[in-house]
């Protein structure tokens, strides 16, 4: 990643060339750390155009490569008293039942000052309803899960926890690594502590440790709330190739759940065994499945493994 810092006198901008770039750069898909300081990926031609511009009209701009690290890992002393924990819902019902401020309760036992933010639109518009206040890290627009995730791991925190109700323990588990394995940002931050409260209060209710990092602070939450620890890959996703075709497994799949990517319901299940075909970015079958042509035709993707997949029972 880069981070990419600029700046530029009133007097040289007339024209509003600072207002162009940080639009060149939200088309871009970059993220605003703070003022005049953005993480990239890479430039795309409309940036570096945009960049050119502002140098030549009198700003100044300097890139260096980025490689984030929390206030608690570069002090000796840990700075325990005063560590911050971003705690991430992921849906609804976390917050319907309560297990939002349990968990909240729990981490601040233990120490920590929590921060708590969704990284979904329902998990958002629940925490406004509940509390009357704004839990978003950022206005929502058509970002996706991984990218408000990615915006939360740029707050001032030393830890990140998730807190998800899946439909069951193995398809959380699947849906978290999903969303993880598709940011650009967090997975990268491997010293920052990473754990997942999966199905809290369920007979199948598990803690996910997600990185080495999080082994340490997973331990005493699993303690806590007498959840069993576990410590799965981020390769969860089963992706094959077939000439020009992508084949993707649809885990934990039964006959009659929708079958729904990015956002949109694209097909049903007519199988336990259920397969997404992609060719040239787009899906193209659902094997053991009935896809629906038009909804599919909404999705476009690099690789049908960036795409993000969730079944809903029919029941």
């Amino acid at each position: 990643m880069l981070l990419m810092i600029y700046d530029i006198e009133t007097k040289k901008d007339p024209h509003g060339i600072r207002v162009r770039l940080v639009r060149s750069l939200r088309r871009g898909g970059a993220f605003q750390l703070q003022k005049s300081a953005w993480i990239l990926e890479e430039f795309s031609e409309d940036i570096l155009r945009v960049t050119d511009e502002f140098r030549r009209a009198g700003g100044s701009v300097k890139i260096a490569e980025w490689l984030p690290r929390s206030v608690s890992e570069v002090s000796g002393r840990g700075t325990s008293q005063s560590k911050v924990i971003a705690l991430a819902i992921m849906g609804s019902e976390p917050v319907i039942e309560g297990w939002h401020n349990m968990v909240k309760g729990i981490l601040e036992r233990l120490g920590y000052k929590v921060l708590m933010r969704g990284v979904s639109e329902s998990a958002i518009a629940e925490l406004a309803k509940s509390a009357r206040a704004w839990y978003g890290p950022c206005l929502v627009g058509k970002k996706t899960n991984s990218r408000m995730l990615d915006e939360v791991a740029l707050l001032d925190v030393d830890s990140v926890v998730l807190l998800n109700c899946g439909r069951s323990a193995q398809s959380g588990m699947i849906f978290g690594s999903q969303t993880i394995a598709n940011t650009k940002i967090l997975k990268n931050m491997t010293s920052m502590p990473l754990i997942q409260v999966e199905r809290p209060g369920k007979t199948d209710g598990v803690l996910l440790v997600w990185n080495e990092s999080g082994r340490d602070l997973g331990g005493r939450i699993a303690e806590e709330m007498g959840l069993p620890l576990i410590t799965p890959s981020l390769e969860a996703k089963m992706i094959t190739k077939a000439g020009g075709r992508e084949v993707r497994q649809i885990h934990f799949a039964s006959m009659g759940d929708a079958v729904v990517v990015n956002g949109h319901k694209i097909g049903v299940c007519l199988a336990d065994q259920v397969y997404l075909i992609g060719e040239k970015g787009k899906l193209v079958d659902l094997m053991g499945g009935k896809l629906f042509k038009r909804e599919a035709k909404k999705i476009s993707f690099d690789s049908i493994s960036s795409v993000m997949v969730k079944t809903i029972s029919s029941s």
